[in-house]
């Protein structure tokens, strides 16, 4: 990972993260809207993840973009010490570990799909410095500490920790959890039905001091919630927005994870078998019904606690491996098929290669076999002209995904935000339409420009109409062709 983690390869929402820390860093108390020039006051993309980021660039004095490749370095130890100490909550076998490791990035399906939140090892690669990577690791290592907290980690005696003692660990439990629930709430969510599913094999000999240390940590996350200054977590409605766009989701999800299906849910059964409240299979049972409501119901975002229901697939599959004897590692089904299916796998995510080796130096047999996400190029080219702060009229998907990152705005806003209200958003996309429609006069485009601030143009032609007038001056051309033009008078 860490070559990956030095190229950083562009995909969809780094732009958005890393404009966030840009705005976080030139004003920490009042910053304003991650995309567009609008006050940021009420936005949940204001989380404890990007106050972080913004405090390490300040401090390095690197700019967001070159801070992300820091940051994706720490998420990918903490993925990985949340692994190994997750699983080590629930094994005693030293191998066991390093073949979670495995299903945890290869057991998925025979499709390529990145979304955040869902680690394959194509979309953990490019996600890597995104919110959710910083979340999923914190959440293994706060389920990995309730075991502890609840003496069931197999081979070690309960913990004895005096009163003070638990109670710093049950504050420190709440204020990670409230970290976790801000930077990233679907993990957060995850996070919580995992909690409920460790917490359920252990309530019988729960006392009164038990109950207490717990509603403690409680306390402490909803006292975060309420106190946290950018925006508030109890004023977070349903969007039909993000219903729409998860929907997508429960499209032919075998394909995208059938192979942890195939081979995850015999684990569960076997699992279950041996305990009844068995904290991978309530887990499971309980994301499970979450995402079948999201289906349900309509409210597809709910969608995106599939990570959780599958990560208890994988981890329940590694763990039902290890207790295979070396000796009898060829002679029994169950490590047969998933040696296949986890080398299947391997191939499937191979595509990850290609963010350390560019297509371009592989075999074409190679690239046209393998699946990837192709990555975006990106506009370093416009530091020889543009300032932090300028506000760029933009039309394209990539460029306004990606010209925030480097501290500008765009007129129309590349990613909505819930503090805008949706007809400001919709008339900034209708005016950046009008403007690069055809037809459209000289005078009409400086008055849109004008109304926004904006004092750049970026367009590709293959987007829409590059302007021809006098008040426009064409400044350069990048590689992939859009035109830069500035504004010289009105």
């Amino acid at each position: 990972m860490l070559p990956i983690c030095a190229r950083l390869p562009w995909s969809g929402d780094i732009g958005q993260h890393a404009s966030t820390i840009w705005r976080l860093r030139e004003n920490l108390a009042h910053p304003t809207s991650p995309m567009v020039d609008l006050p940021g006051n009420g936005s949940p993309y204001f989380s404890p993840y990007q106050v972080f980021g913004a405090l390490v660039s300040r401090a390095t004095g690197l700019v967001p973009l070159k801070t992300l490749h820091l940051l994706a370095v720490m998420n990918v130890l903490l993925v990985l010490a949340g692994i190994g100490a997750f699983t080590r909550a629930l094994t005693t076998r030293r191998w066991a570990p390093v073949l979670v490791l495995a299903c945890y990035f290869f057991l998925w399906g025979t499709d390529v799909r990145v979304w955040s939140g869902f680690e394959s090892f194509i979309s953990f690669s490019l996600g890597v410095s995104f919110p959710s990577a910083f979340a999923a690791g914190l959440m293994l290592l706060v389920w990995a500490a309730a075991l502890r907290l609840l003496g069931r980690v197999p081979g070690t005696r309960p913990l004895n920790l005096s009163p003070l003692l638990r109670v710093c660990a049950h504050l420190a439990l709440g204020a990670v959890f409230f970290v976790v629930l801000l930077s990233h709430p679907f993990t957060g969510i995850v996070m919580a039905l995992g909690l409920l599913g460790i917490l359920a094999g252990s309530l019988r000999a729960f006392t009164l001091r038990d109950w207490l240390f717990w509603v403690l940590s409680g306390a402490v996350v909803l006292a975060g919630a309420a106190v946290w200054p950018y925006w508030s977590l109890f004023s977070l409605q349903q969007s039909a927005a993000l219903d729409t766009m998860h929907r997508h989701l429960y499209m032919q999800p075998l394909n995208w994870f059938g192979f942890a299906v195939l081979l995850g849910v015999p684990a569960l059964v076997m699992r279950f078998r041996r305990d009844r409240l068995d904290p991978l299979v309530m887990t499971f049972l309980l994301v499970g019904a979450t995402v079948f409501y999201g289906w349900a119901s309509g409210h597809y975002s709910w969608g995106r606690a599939y990570p959780g229901a599958l990560m208890m697939l994988q981890f329940a599959v590694a763990l039902e491996l290890v207790r295979v004897p070396r000796s009898q590692w060829f002679r029994r089904e169950l490590s047969l098929i998933a040696t296949g299916v986890l080398l299947v796998g391997v191939w499937v995510q191979s595509g990850a290669a290609f963010y350390i080796v560019p297509k371009s130096q592989w075999p074409k047999a190679v690239v046209k076999n393998v699946q990837a996400w192709d990555t975006w190029a990106g506009f370093q080219w416009t530091d020889a002209y543009l300032k932090y702060g300028d506000v760029v009229m933009t039309k394209g998907t990539r460029p306004l995904s990606m010209l925030a990152a480097y501290g500008y705005f765009t007129v129309e806003a590349g990613y909505p935000d819930p503090a805008i209200p949706l007809g400001v958003l919709e008339e900034r996309g209708a005016d950046t339409n009008a403007f690069f429609a055809e037809g459209t006069t000289e005078a009409e485009q400086v008055r849109l420009m004008e109304k926004y601030h904006a004092t750049w143009v970026l367009i590709s032609p293959a987007d829409g109409e590059v302007p021809t007038g006098s008040a426009f001056q064409e400044v350069a051309r990048s590689p992939q062709g859009e035109v830069l033009l500035k504004l010289v008078h009105a």
